[in-house]
């Protein structure tokens, strides 16, 4: 058995996938096409030229030219695969047809469940453009996502003519943890302070100075995922990054990390990912509608520095 193969059936087996999906209708998306790629929908007989992260619907077809390749996730099975050029594969509530042609690479892969947001038609198109309680002083993370670190570090965007910050954590009555100033943005947790719990959320806050003057105050809170979930979630997440580093042309680890991270309220790191499949691959509507709806959940109106919207 490959090292590809073992990362995903120990993923899958950690994480306890479910074998279906929210929808009855969407079944998998294409995370990968390359020469000629049709797809011909449900209900319908003229085929529509294909691209990447097309979501596949239960009844659709997928026809590859003489050398055309697309690389799928089929999520009621949890598996991947390619179809080879020449070839043509109709994805079914339940199952996955050859019908000409044949498949390569063929594997099971973990959390291939794809967001409820998505399925019940959610993704907004609009970008969030809420600051934080109305202030200037963006917070990155972690803001109003879950974490599975019980030191997790803390990161803001540079606030205009600061000198220094003061950051300061609370547990949920308020009750401070620590406080540490420092003159950079980012702020590893501190050694010396109490690790957190699993399970408990908490609160942070940074306050922005210039000198000894007061210019910037916001706060946000997030939670600690619980220790088996935080535990799971590690593990998946290491078996995913593994794969998407042996197989850097596919786009279906990283498609999964994202969905991996948002169905555990990872919203910050499932924001980043999907940025991440953006820049990739270029514009495509559900993408940058979960991107969007993400981005204001989160409050930001841009993603971080450097970062593609």
């Amino acid at each position: 058995m490959s090292k590809f193969l073992r990362y995903a059936l120990l993923a899958a087996a950690t994480i306890g996938i479910s074998s279906g999906v929210a929808s009855a209708q969407t079944v998998g998306l294409l995370s990968m096409v390359k020469g000629e790629v049709q797809i011909v929908r449900a209900g319908q007989t003229a085929p529509a030229p294909a691209k990447i992260a097309d979501l596949i619907a239960a009844g659709d077809r997928v026809l590859t030219g003489g050398s055309g390749e697309a690389t799928f996730l089929f999520c009621p099975e949890s598996r991947a695969g390619k179809l080879l050029g020449g070839g043509e594969a109709e994805f079914t509530a339940a199952a996955l047809q050859v019908k000409k042609g044949k498949l390569a690479e063929e594997r099971k892969v973990p959390n291939c469940k794809l967001p409820a947001a998505l399925l019940a038609g959610n993704s907004k198109q609009q970008s969030g453009m809420l600051r934080l309680r109305g202030s200037p002083l963006v917070l990155r993370t972690p803001t109003r996502s879950n974490v599975a670190d019980l030191k997790p570090n803390f990161r803001w965007d540079k606030y205009e003519n600061a000198t220094s910050y003061e950051v300061k954590l609370t547990d949920r009555e308020e009750r401070i943890i620590w406080k540490k100033t420092v003159t950079g943005t980012e702020l590893p947790y501190p050694a010396e302070a109490p690790a957190l719990e699993a399970g408990q959320k908490y609160n942070w806050r940074v306050v922005a100075f210039e000198n000894s003057e007061n210019q910037a105050d916001v706060g946000t809170s997030f939670s600690v995922l619980a220790a088996d979930a935080a535990k799971q979630l590690k593990e998946s997440a290491a078996g995913l990054q593994a794969l998407a580093k042996a197989s850097p042309d596919d786009n279906g680890p990283l498609f999964l990390l994202a969905f991996l991270y948002e169905d555990n309220g990872m919203t910050d790191a499932a924001a980043r990912v999907y940025a991440q499949l953006k820049s990739r691959m270029g514009d495509q509507d559900w993408v940058q509608g979960r991107l969007n709806d993400l981005m204001g959940k989160l409050g930001w109106d841009r993603l971080d520095s450097g970062e593609a919207k």
